[in-house]
């Protein structure tokens, strides 16, 4: 798929056939994701893949008990990574002082980065993705046995898309794009 046309084609999926993925599907995915810039090459991203339905369901019905839109969309999902970032590497010096002003920033950032590949890349492999923000951290930190020096950024839900929606309308290019 070409570039332009796969970030352009990429959209949040709901809806999964109920065809498994395998391990080497998310490999392909994280190992373009790990192509994604980062603060320093610190390559602060980890990826935790979680394949096993009983596990996935156990996220869903343990982690996202306030967020009942996430929790049904786990359910759906035939699989979850969850992107952890490492504390304390983006945005900071060797010796643990702050690099800017802008402190944690380049972690999100950096995150950010990250699941947009991974996004990208699923697309191109004809594979849907649908990032969830609202989660309980420390009951999934708990539930993988995820050391305390990680971070969960987000929970991204991926497999065969069985619907895939239309976009949703854009701002007009004169409202996010200044000139000067």
């Amino acid at each position: 798929m070409e570039a332009i046309s796969c970030l352009i084609s990429r959209r949040s999926v709901r809806e999964y056939t109920r065809e498994p993925l395998s391990q080497q599907e998310i490999e392909n995915v994280v190992e373009t994701s790990q192509m994604a810039s980062c603060w320093e090459n610190t390559q602060p991203i980890r990826y935790i893949a979680v394949l096993d339905e009983d596990l996935k369901n156990r996220i869903a019905d343990e982690c996202t008990k306030k967020f009942p839109w996430n929790t049904e969309n786990i359910h759906e999902a035939p699989a979850l990574i969850i992107l952890c970032a490492i504390k304390g590497l983006s945005g900071y010096e060797p010796d643990g002082t702050p690099s800017t002003t802008k402190g944690t920033h380049w972690q999100s950032f950096d995150a950010g980065m990250a699941a947009s590949y991974l996004c990208v890349a699923a697309n191109a492999l004809e594979l849907g993705t649908l990032v969830m923000g609202r989660y309980d951290e420390a009951k999934i930190k708990e539930i993988l046995d995820l050391p305390e020096n990680y971070d969960v950024s987000c929970i991204i839900a991926i497999g065969h898309p069985a619907v895939i929606p239309a976009a949703n309308e854009r701002k007009p290019l004169k409202e996010v794009l200044t000139f000067r």
